[in-house]
């Protein structure tokens, strides 16, 4: 709830209370995270832990939730979301994520826009919807190291499914795309 529907002053309030009700700082975080991470593994609730990881850069004093999300940025199961938050936050350019976080970071988002498209058929859709580019994203994604790997695997399903957006199975490190620019056309926010 931290996530919509308080602001950020009573955010804090809030995330220090449960923060006080359930022991040291750190314990508090951790269980924190451990519900991002239970939320990871359904499919259905991507956007919710999003949410959920974007209330710590708001709601903890002195930098953070900046640092807990940066220190997630190594975390198997989380980095795609750390790595989204500090990307819409702009704590994080492009230019300054590795490869491999870029390529997390475009899966994230294409599963994100399935997941708020709702159905394979409304998925579809969101996908045609994004235009000629969206192959090459489809493929690039597919192309990374995200955790959630049966995510993949039905982004891969709708991509054949609809029509104009089965990817060309083009990585983006093939298809000689300078560094600077890949980051920024993945890292972009798709819109659905």
């Amino acid at each position: 709830m931290l996530a919509e529907g308080y602001d950020p002053d009573a955010a804090r309030t809030e995330l220090a209370g449960w923060n006080s009700a359930h022991g040291e700082r750190d314990a508090a975080l951790r269980q924190l995270t451990d519900a991002v991470r239970i939320m990871t593994g359904a499919a259905a609730f991507r956007t919710r832990a999003q949410a959920m990881l974007d209330v710590p850069p708001v709601a903890l004093p002195g930098g953070e939730g900046e640092r807990l999300l940066r220190a997630l940025r190594g975390d198997a199961v989380l980095a795609p979301l750390a790595l989204s938050s500090l990307a819409h936050r702009e704590l994080l350019c492009p230019e300054d994520m590795a490869d491999a976080e870029d390529l997390l970071v475009l899966a994230e988002s294409l599963f994100q826009l399935v997941e708020l498209a709702g159905g394979s058929g409304g998925a579809e859709e969101a996908l045609r919807a994004q235009g000629s580019e969206v192959r090459e994203a489809v493929a690039a994604a597919l192309d990374s190291a995200h955790p959630d790997r049966a995510g993949l695997e039905e982004l891969r399903r709708l991509a054949a499914r609809a029509p104009g957006v089965r990817p060309s199975f083009v990585t983006v490190a093939s298809a000689g795309v300078p560094r600077a620019g890949r980051g920024r056309a993945q890292a972009a926010p798709l819109t659905g």
